[in-house]
């Protein structure tokens, strides 16, 4: 089947990196493995510094196949280009989309995208997806084009800087889906669907997360040392699953809202707790936006969390609703339920210990993998 139709590969969310000691780069390369769904013979970039104080460059970008441990087959590499220029400059408050590169992604395989910034430069814009399936490397010098980073300079790790989507040129019957939601979906449950998509014989569907730590529906920080939290879920909903070739959205929103509010916090003084009538309007929203697009939105149920709640009465009561009012909605075209997928059958206000990554909110591995192993196969055929 010839490719004619460009749909996103492999997506995070578009926010702030994490502001701490080391922000300040220069005469850096990072690589990211990037797992693509899809089969395809060109290959298109996306590049934010819409978030950034200043102006900013990536001297070189290189894509090339990944053959594990960090490396690259180098004879393969390819430069991408930006208006028929190899260095991409982006303004403050600018997105960068490359030029159409020719490139061939094979369905359940891996490529690398190497980035090198010479210049000093103040990371304002990327993203710390992590989890099983992640891998990123990072090394002093240009090694974008090389086929490892010299072993005395690597490290693995770090941010997705500036870079936050990958689209590929495949075929007509390809789509995506865009996994919206905070820090358990900047985890791998969504990965873990992309390979149970993958393994189940489904070559023409993507996977593309939209997924940012701290994150909430209602409610956003402005503290620089909080910034990475991003930009309050309906604020950023409809930028976020405007990706190529996106049809789908699987959502799992909501715990922050309620487990964060601390008036005794110098984050968010004075916070109150969100009502209930509130948060629906935040899902009313999604809803509605994601319909108006035309696309599909299914909703997950909350997962458990009342070991971590500061005030586990108050905020277990209001999952519990949140989750009933899932489940007798009739506007969304699915749910999820994942926190029956993961709660322990004997005390459903708690993990099944396999499930817990041990800080009672975010699933360990086992459980994001049971997480998307949950999803009805006809949400994303």
């Amino acid at each position: 089947m010839e490719n004619t139709k460009w749909v996103a590969a492999w997506g995070c969310a578009e926010t702030y990196t994490t502001q701490n000691v080391s922000n300040i780069i220069e005469n850096t390369t990072f690589r990211y493995v990037v797992y693509s769904p899809l089969a395809g013979s060109k290959i298109r970039l996306y590049f934010s510094n819409r978030l950034g104080h200043d102006d900013a460059k990536i001297d070189k970008v290189c894509v090339a196949p990944y053959v594990g441990g960090g490396k690259v087959d180098a004879s393969k590499s390819v430069y991408v280009t930006f208006g028929g220029k190899q260095e991409c400059f982006m303004k403050k408050g600018e997105s960068v989309v490359s030029d159409e590169i020719d490139f061939d992604t094979d369905c359940g395989k891996s490529f690398a995208i190497s980035l090198y910034i010479k210049d000093q430069t103040e990371l304002w814009c990327g993203h710390w997806n992590s989890g099983h399936f992640i891998k990123k490397f990072y090394g002093v010098g240009d090694y974008a084009a090389e086929t490892a980073i010299d072993v005395d300079a690597v490290g693995e790790g770090g941010p997705y800087v500036f870079l936050y989507q990958a689209d590929v040129l495949t075929t007509e019957d390809s789509s995506a889906i865009v996994a919206f939601g905070d820090s358990i979906t900047a985890q791998p449950w969504p990965d873990w669907l992309a390979h149970r998509i993958v393994e189940s014989g489904i070559r023409n569907r993507s996977v593309i997360r939209r997924g940012i730590g701290g994150n909430r529906i209602l409610r956003e920080y402005k503290c620089r040392m909080k910034r990475h939290y991003g930009e309050i879920g309906v604020k950023r909903f409809e930028r976020d699953i405007s990706v190529a070739g996106a049809d789908k959205v699987f959502l799992l929103h909501g715990v922050n809202d309620i487990i964060h509010p601390n008036p005794e916090s110098p984050y968010c003084p004075m916070e109150h707790f969100p009502s209930f009538e509130d948060i629906v309007a935040g899902y009313k929203h999604y809803i509605d936006t994601a319909h108006k697009k035309g696309m599909k939105i299914y909703i997950a149920t909350l997962l458990p969390m009342h070991r971590k709640a500061a005030d586990p009465a108050r905020t277990e009561d209001m999952r519990c609703r949140m989750n009933e009012w899932l489940r007798n909605n009739k506007e969304i075209d699915g749910l999820i339920d994942f926190e029956a997928a993961v709660w322990c059958e004997s005390n459903h206000k708690v993990f099944e210990p396999v499930c817990d990554s041990g800080d009672h909110l975010h699933p360990s591995v086992e459980g994001a993998r049971r997480m998307a192993y949950c999803i009805p196969e006809e949400y994303y055929k």
